[in-house]
């Protein structure tokens, strides 16, 4: 079974729905979407009506994440903070003010991982102290590799798809960037960041990102859509891998 991944889709509705559209054209068979639901930005340009996404994914019954952001606003609507005097994001106050509580209980329940086979789907967790952190410091992929039990790892990023870590068989980490939408798996254990339906800039700010991947964890494919019209663009994708080319560790 192939599986198309996902992430970071704040109240980007029809962003969406074309990137899972597009993962099931490139041959998924199961969507999962790996969090960030919560998308706080910097602008409110192109935000339709807040928690639009949320009830899709539960409507075509997709298997979501929930990353630190979306259990603490979540956490916040449990608690009848909504009405809070204190400084909440605009777009976030407005997610707050239209949610549910029963859709905010869906949210906090969500994991913050699941397995398929040889592929670990996890939301992009920052706390120091989570069993798979990011981002992924040498240490932090260290840590990883030490406690996952598949062959391959994938995050979402609002950074778009910039680094891919591989374990050789002498324990060796090799820290690269995307060459190719296309990359293969072959390395005994593998994690990726995979980007995500919201960018930011400079690179990714109008491109929405995808990935599909088969539970054997031979193979990635990266799926890249214009954010604006919405179509395939393949090639504008192998331009932004090239141009991430700065890569360093993060100690």
């Amino acid at each position: 079974m192939k599986l198309g991944l996902f992430g970071y889709t704040g109240d980007h509705l029809d962003r969406t729905k074309a990137l899972c559209a597009a993962l099931k054209d490139a041959g998924a068979e199961r969507l999962v979407c790996l969090g960030g639901l919560v998308w706080s930005g910097s602008k409110e340009d192109d935000q339709v009506t807040p928690g639009t996404v949320l009830r899709w994914l539960r409507q075509q019954d997709i298997a979501t994440l929930a990353n630190d952001s979306d259990r603490q606003v979540s956490g916040w609507r449990l608690q009848a903070l909504v009405h809070t005097t204190g400084f909440i994001r605009p777009r976030v106050r407005k997610f707050l003010a239209n949610i549910t509580r029963e859709e905010a209980q869906w949210i906090f329940s969500r994991p913050a991982s699941l397995t398929f086979g040889q592929v670990l789907c996890c939301s992009d967790l920052l706390t120091m102290d989570a069993l798979y952190p990011v981002p992924l410091t040498r240490f932090n992929a260290t840590r990883l590799f030490d406690v996952m039990e598949q062959r391959a790892a994938f995050f979402p990023s609002a950074q778009g798809p910039s680094l891919i870590v591989r374990r050789q068989d002498d324990g060796a980490l090799e820290a690269t960037c995307y060459a190719n939408i296309e990359e293969r798996l072959d390395s005994p254990k593998t994690a990726a960041l995979i980007g995500g339906v919201a960018g930011l800039p400079p690179h990714h700010k109008d491109v929405s990102w995808g990935a599909v991947v088969d539970e054997e964890a031979t193979m990635v494919s990266l799926v890249c859509l214009d954010a604006k019209t919405l179509k395939k663009a393949p090639e504008r994708g192998r331009l932004l891998l090239q141009r991430s080319t700065q890569m360093k560790w993060r100690e």
